[in-house]
């Protein structure tokens, strides 16, 4: 995936990739929603991501110029990154479904570039915060804070639950600056490099899950068409081409459209959620999620560069 400067890629073939990002990383909450009638949070998310990872390595092999022998050093870093971006980040995230709706998930998870900006400033280093940035961070904790109070006193959702959600995020965030300080990734191609993250996080995840007991705990009577399909769908769309899209976006089109999912992504997990999870969706949290998305807009609207979202958002959901 070299870009070619000067060239434009076909406007059919643009819509198409943003659609599949869009599609893949907005659905994964539904997808976890699912998922988890059949099995525990870190059994899911640990068989999703291996999966995905399995296949990424798979495919990235078999492309045979851009496979690089992933040497001891390259497997102990991406344990490293594993554990944080997928056993914590996505575990987290699956976890704390089992106690809010899968809107309120997406609207939570979506203000990740929020929580980002200021890690980066207290402890890697980034410039202070704008004015405007600030006025973004304070908008999008209330949002968060908001939401979290009225999803409690409507009995849909619990306080532990966005805890867990803001663990998520914090493993995301700890992760992506780690990866940004060290430049752990930098030895591999990218494609491979995500592959291999996801491939040993999944299976970190799976220990976890042992530890727990989800293994004694699955629930087969409630595989359905539907659960199945689902499932199918977060190893093959939610990481496996949404990964391929999202890199193929930051090569051929302007960043800011790239990372356009970040605004479209909570609304398609509403979205979702209603129609597919049966989910009440209410006054607040359509006020929340609005509020959230132009709080992350201002945020990030002066930081779409190639390289920041290289570093800090590859691997996402």
């Amino acid at each position: 995936m070299k870009q070619q400067f000067g060239v434009r890629p076909p406007l059919h073939l643009v819509i198409i990739m943003l659609f599949l990002v869009y599609a893949s990383w907005g659905s994964v909450y539904i997808g976890n929603k699912l998922s988890l009638e059949i099995a525990g949070p870190f059994l899911v998310c640990g068989l999703r991501n291996g999966l995905a990872g399995l296949l990424t390595l798979v495919v990235c092999y078999l492309r045979k110029k851009t496979w690089k022998k992933p040497s001891l050093k390259d497997i102990k870093n991406h344990a490293l990154l594993g554990s944080m971006l997928v056993l914590m980040s996505s575990g987290f995230l699956t976890l704390g479904q089992t106690q809010v709706a899968s809107g309120v998930a997406a609207v939570i998870m979506g203000s990740t570039p929020i929580f980002m900006l200021v890690a980066a400033w207290l402890f890697a280093g980034d410039q202070a915060p704008t004015r405007t940035q600030c006025i973004g961070m304070c908008s999008g904790a209330c949002a968060i804070a908001y939401l979290s109070w009225s999803e409690q006193s409507a009995g849909t959702g619990t306080l532990l639950g966005v805890l867990i959600l803001l663990g998520a995020i914090a493993g995301w965030v700890a992760g992506s600056l780690i990866m940004k300080k060290a430049n752990i990734a930098k030895d591999m191609p990218t494609m491979e490099s995500t592959g291999l993250l996801l491939l040993l996080g999944g299976l970190e995840s799976l220990v976890v899950a042992s530890l727990f007991g989800e293994f004694s705990t699955i629930q087969p009577q409630n595989l359905r068409p539907d659960t199945i399909l689902a499932f199918s769908w977060m190893v093959i769309g939610g990481s496996f081409l949404a990964y391929a899209c999202y890199i193929w976006l930051l090569v051929n089109v302007n960043v800011s459209l790239a990372v356009s999912y970040e605004y479209v992504c909570p609304v398609i997990g509403i979205v979702l959620g209603c129609f597919i999870g049966g989910e009440t969706v209410s006054g607040d949290m359509i006020a929340a999620c609005a509020v959230s998305i132009s709080s992350v807009f201002l945020v990030v609207r002066h930081r779409h560069s190639f390289k920041s979202y290289i570093r800090h958002y590859l691997v996402h959901k």
